[in-house]
């Protein structure tokens, strides 16, 4: 299984790559994993729609590249802050493009809950500078778990609404 992944970040790597290796039930020494850092053409601080743009925006530059035609998968995270019913959740977003049904799939991860009162903060610089701020330097610390973990969730769950838009159409 070929990949090309639209990051140089070693925990979206290692997340994608480890959602990939579960869900097909294969070794991720069997998966070939070819990665480029993308610009993702939306604001620093994503918010909302923006999220899911942006990890489209990815995709579609992979696409775009000189070696486009020679993975099965390609694939893009983006970190974005989404409101529902006034409150803000941080989230994980991945876009991946199946080269052999030439469909786009998206998944999320879990979101956790951002004070609302400092969105205003966050919108003049971004959520990492506002933790860092707090104290806060890995996400490990706020959550217990890994940003690798957040996009190893986020990438199964695009893998499994791949799954799903094939069994309806079977």
């Amino acid at each position: 299984m070929k990949l090309k992944i639209a990051t140089n970040s070693t925990k979206k790597l290692c997340g994608i790559t480890n959602a990939f290796s579960r869900f097909f039930g294969i070794q991720e020494t069997e998966i070939e994993v070819s990665h480029q850092s993308v610009d993702s053409g939306v604001p620093n601080q994503p918010f909302n729609e923006e999220t899911y743009q942006g990890a489209l925006n990815r995709v579609q530059a992979l696409l775009n590249s000189e070696d486009s035609c020679n993975y099965d998968y390609y694939v893009a995270c983006e970190a974005g802050i989404e409101k529902f019913m006034g409150l803000y959740f941080n989230v994980q977003v991945v876009c991946i493009y199946e080269k052999k049904t030439n469909k786009f799939f998206y998944g999320k991860s879990s979101g956790w809950q951002i004070p609302s009162e400092a969105i205003e903060i966050i919108k003049q610089t971004n959520l990492d500078d506002y933790l860092k701020n707090n104290g806060i330097t890995e996400i490990r610390q706020l959550l217990g778990n890994s940003r690798a973990e957040l996009v190893s969730q986020a990438t199964q769950v695009a893998l499994a609404s791949a799954k799903l838009q094939k069994s309806k159409t079977n």
